[in-house]
């Protein structure tokens, strides 16, 4: 009983930090002036990341290996979403959250697969982990 209370703080503390970096992100980019469309990308990347490193309480402060596959999986994907957001939409200026709900979704469940590979890749183990037991 005390095991799942403690992680539900840890996850409630993970949620909180998510929406106070979102909110930050939006804010310091509206008062740059960038168009309306960098909104989704931000929710884009924190909805993706607080869900894996929520779902990893864990290895919050016991594993190095952890932080760093976050890290390299946000290097990655900002730059995979600044390409797409510049590149792709650049003439957009107008771009719902709600219509990138659905490619966040998806990489939030590709991103738990992606940063247990590179953390195995880090670490030099090869750890099964199994969703029903």
């Amino acid at each position: 009983m005390f095991a799942k209370k403690h992680a539900s703080r840890r996850e409630n503390l993970g949620l909180v930090v998510g929406l106070f970096v979102t909110l930050a992100a939006v804010i310091v980019m509206d008062r740059s002036g960038l168009p309306q469309k960098w909104h989704a990308a931000i929710f884009g990347t924190t909805l993706p990341f607080t869900f894996a490193v929520i779902s990893y309480p864990s290895s919050w402060l016991t594993r190095w290996s952890f932080w760093a596959a976050v890290a390299i999986c946000l290097a990655v994907h900002l730059v995979g979403i600044w390409i797409f957001f510049q590149y792709v939409l650049g003439n957009v200026q107008h771009f719902g959250w709600g219509l990138w709900l659905p490619v966040a979704a998806i990489e939030s469940i590709v991103l738990l697969i992606v940063l247990k590979r590179i953390e195995d890749k880090l670490t030099g183990t090869h750890e099964i982990v199994t969703l029903w037991e």
